[in-house]
């Protein structure tokens, strides 16, 4: 592939990402400028001005302008920051932010029929978008190497651990980005035959080395999120703490469908993240329930979302969290 070659591609993708933004409101007859703003706000909720500036390299009034287009468009709002009351913090609006599915756009544009080619097809561009914008880049997961990751706390979250102790888990269980592991051996300790998965080789040989220092038989591979299907196992219970808030838009859409692929009728997720009631700042999204409940909206139930906190390595107090139940309908 040459320089042109690459150039034309992109320029197609473009204009199948520019087809796929939902458009209730005319968001796609908006000026380039505007557009680019509006990507940038989607890709980064809870920003400001400055900050959207300093990314796109936009001056601040064209910035600015832009968004106040987009809050008469209903596509984000603005208010004052509680904990910076010079800061204005913008967030997209969530009925704006719900991906849509583009497997079928990629599909027609590429000539594939085949839905299972479809899906690989956004995979791999998954895959490439990830590598590029540093989204569950390989650095990230070299933490582990080099020094204990925030979320890595030695010890069960608090609303993980009640959960067990409430003996909400059952039959054969599944964790997700389990990290060192130590919700997935929680299970096996309750007897339940467990699998945790995790991308960061070194997190899996840690979670194993505990699983064999406490005599437990919980099994850890290698894997993600978006290949659940490879092991060709069926879990009752699935743990998800800490990972969704990682996902972009899209990413969010295409987890919940690989997670439809290893979960049986009546089977139960247990997703904790990180809550909009935290303050705007560094670290991952803020979450919403609306996000929650659009993101599940087919082929789930969303039992229940409550309060909940998460621990962490980097801030001194448990940060605001959900704990969302959903079951595979």
């Amino acid at each position: 592939m040459d320089g042109f070659e690459l150039y034309g591609l992109a320029r197609k993708l473009m204009q199948i990402g520019e087809a796929a933004i939902p458009d209730p409101n005319g968001l796609q007859r908006l000026s380039p400028g505007v557009r680019h703003v509006m990507t940038d706000v989607f890709e980064h909720p809870d920003t400001s001005i400055t900050e959207i500036a300093d990314r796109t390299g936009f001056p601040a009034s064209h910035v600015e302008a832009s968004v106040t287009t987009l809050s008469n468009l209903d596509a984000v709002t603005t208010a004052a920051d509680p904990n910076a009351p010079e800061r204005t913090v913008v967030r997209p609006i969530p009925r704006h932010n719900t991906a849509v599915r583009i497997d079928e756009r990629l599909a027609a544009a590429a000539g594939i029929q085949d839905p299972r080619q479809a899906k690989e097809l956004v995979g791999t561009l998954e895959k490439l978008t990830r590598r590029l914008a540093g989204t569950l880049s390989p650095e990230l997961f070299d933490w582990y190497t080099a020094e204990t990751p925030p979320w890595d706390t030695g010890r069960p979250q608090p609303a993980m651990r009640h959960l067990a102790e409430a003996g909400a888990f059952r039959g054969r269980v599944l964790e997700i980005g389990c990290g060192a592991g130590e919700h997935a051996l929680m299970a096996a300790a309750l007897g339940l035959p467990t699998l945790g998965i995790d991308p960061a080789p070194t997190a899996i040989e840690t979670a194993r080395r505990k699983a064999r220092e406490h005599g437990l038989q919980a099994r850890f591979l290698v894997g993600n999120a978006f290949e659940l299907g490879n092991p060709g196992e069926q879990f009752d219970t699935v743990l998800d703490s800490g990972l969704f808030h990682v996902f972009s838009d899209p990413e969010r859409i295409r987890y919940a469908d690989n997670l439809a692929t290893v979960m049986p009728p009546d089977a139960r997720l247990f997703l904790l993240c990180f809550s909009d009631r935290h303050p705007p700042g560094n670290g991952p999204r803020r979450v919403s329930q609306d996000e929650i409940r659009a993101t599940f909206a087919t082929g789930w139930r969303v039992d229940s979302i409550e309060p909940a906190t998460l621990e962490n390595n980097k801030y001194a107090d448990r940060v605001p969290a959900w704990l969302a139940t959903i079951t595979r309908t």
